[in-house]
């Protein structure tokens, strides 16, 4: 009964901290700058393909249309035939890619200062550290994903009981995979065993949001391929629900390792918004 009513009290108190913190705000931003840098990226890893040979290009192209929705693999494929796969293309890419990406690293960053009520600010050496880290770990999120996907869709029908194995390896490679960004990213002194709480509810999540992904590819495989806005709309959302399950696992971290006191902290502390007014006032300078 203790159990319960312990689980009960920490779910309230995720759910003051979520709401209190603006979580779905912060979701939005690293969605956009998510959005922004994931065209670049497959441009370049497609460059970089193209350069190796072997029809690596096709592959990648391929795998896209398989494991996404058909109106999101139109977008991505538009996308990436108009940089034109020159030398031009993927420099703007990189720089486009960069520039994304670092944006997102400060959005997580903002973010679990926040949600961590830390004020403290790194340097720009520590920066870039969390920041390959975390970029490192979201790679292989995505990888694994894919890959494990892919394996589903190719041996379902010929390995026994292989729906029932893949979604629990699914969920194992992300676990390691988010291990290093719930470790690295809290501005405060964290244990492995103080993240694990958040790391598993975050694979179990993403892995979720592929499966309902995968419901969706079932379901409107002749969706018009030409229909580009539908497929941004969905790409977006997704991207936007993957970020809400990251920082509700971070949530979940601060919660239960008594890092959150439920009150704004970190760079809300400083930032001047009044949540009861809604207007945000100058600070002193």
């Amino acid at each position: 009964m203790s159990s319960i009513s312990g689980a009960a009290s920490t779910a309230r108190a995720v759910k003051e901290e979520f709401t209190g913190k603006n979580v779905t705000f912060m979701a939005g931003s690293i969605a956009y700058n998510a959005f922004v840098s994931l065209v670049p990226l497959l441009v370049l890893l497609l460059l970089a393909a193209t350069i190796l040979g072997g029809s690596l290009d096709q592959r990648i192209l391929t795998l896209i249309e398989r494991n996404a929705p058909s109106a999101v693999a139109n977008v991505i494929g538009t996308m990436i035939e108009g940089s034109g796969g020159t030398a031009g293309a993927g420099a703007v890419g990189l720089v486009t890619l960069v520039w994304g990406t670092l944006k997102i690293f400060r959005g997580l960053d903002t973010a679990f200062s926040e949600i961590y009520e830390t004020t403290s600010e790194n340097g720009l050496t520590e920066q870039i550290k969390d920041g390959l880290v975390v970029f490192a770990a979201l790679v292989v999120a995505i990888v694994a994903t894919a890959a494990v996907t892919a394996v589903f869709g190719a041996f379902s029908e010929v390995v026994p009981f292989l729906g029932l194995v893949t979604p629990l390896v699914l969920v194992l490679g992300l676990v390691l995979a988010f291990l290093p960004m719930y470790y690295f990213f809290p501005d405060a002194d964290v244990q492995v065993r103080e993240i694990l709480p958040g790391t598993v509810f975050a694979a179990v999540g993403w892995a979720a949001l592929q499966a309902l992904f995968q419901v969706y590819l079932a379901t409107t495989g002749k969706t018009d391929p030409n229909d580009v806005l539908t497929g941004i709309v969905i790409l977006v959302t997704w991207l936007y629900f993957s970020g809400i399950v990251l920082l509700l696992g971070a949530v979940l971290n601060a919660v239960t390792g008594d890092h959150a006191t439920g009150e704004p902290g970190g760079i809300g502390a400083d930032s001047g918004f009044d949540d009861a007014t809604g207007v945000e006032t100058p600070r002193d300078v």
